[in-house]
């Protein structure tokens, strides 16, 4: 159909591949339009943004970034700078754990935030989860033999200091665990790369962006996914403890993106 054609939806049907394809028509150009609206709204990541262009919003998202859940085979660890949210982030996880059957294993390993130990201890008592106070190394390697998830709630850490990283690699290697990183959404784009960036290269595969009830465009978190690159697991989107950590899809994603860069919203917020 042309070089000019937009490709709308891709799915699968048996073991084909479904294609939808359109033309300059009014409508495409519409729907081309609303999309560089978006982009542009979300302070999409230039090189990102230009690949992205004349794809389909759903197929550009799921092409671009890996997606899946939390898996609780070797212990989680909840990583990031100082004020991301890690300790809700592993309040949220012990409460759907808890929801569905399963009883956790929360480490509180934040020796230096006042009043951590008690939030996590309170929540857990609630929850009936065990909660434990300590060393996240020692404790976490003597569960690893042991049946059930383990949570591990570390300290904030600056992805910049060197020293950091290195203390963060050895947990991750001690504990021979697996390390989400939770980012708080709305920072700026390429602090969010960078940082992505440099807690991946310590270990972290896993991406929890948080505080998305809180902000509007997602240029930050699509920067620390595609710059580690890291995948998107779960997105803090509001305050609840019981629903307010909804799992990262494509679907999800593009609803997000699509959904808050009307020219409305633009003009509200101007």
């Amino acid at each position: 159909m042309g070089p000019e054609a937009l490709i709308l939806q891709s799915r699968s049907v048996d073991n084909d591949v479904e294609i939808s394809v359109a033309t300059d028509s009014e409508e495409t150009l519409d729907h081309r339009e609303q999309w560089g609206d978006a982009l542009a709204f979300h302070q999409v990541p230039t090189q990102l943004a230009e690949r992205w262009r004349n794809q389909a919003p759903d197929t550009a998202v799921a092409s671009t970034f890996r997606f899946g859940g939390v898996g609780y085979e070797r212990p989680l660890l909840l990583v990031g700078p100082p004020g991301a949210g890690k300790t809700m982030t592993t309040v949220k996880l012990a409460t759907r754990l808890v929801l569905d059957g399963i009883r956790p294993t929360v480490i509180n390993a934040d020796q230096n935030r006042a009043g951590a130990a008690a939030q996590l201890a309170a929540l857990c008592r609630i929850l009936k989860a065990e909660f434990i106070d300590t060393e996240a190394s020692d404790q976490a390697r003597r569960r690893r033999s042991k049946s059930g998830p383990t949570l591990i709630d570390l300290p904030g850490m600056d992805p910049f200091n060197d020293t950091d990283m290195a203390t963060l690699s050895q947990m991750i290697e001690q504990v021979s665990g697996v390390a989400a990183l939770v980012l708080p959404a709305g920072l700026d784009v390429q602090d969010s790369a960078d940082m992505a960036a440099r807690f991946h290269a310590a270990g972290a595969t896993m991406l929890i962006p948080t505080r998305l009830d809180l902000t509007r465009r997602l240029g930050g978190v699509l920067a620390a996914a595609e710059a580690a690159p890291l995948i998107l697991s779960h997105a803090g989107t509001s305050g609840s403890v019981t629903d307010g950590l909804e799992p990262m899809t494509p679907a999800f994603l593009t609803r997000r993106l699509l959904n808050q860069n009307s020219k409305e919203a633009i003009a509200h917020a101007a």
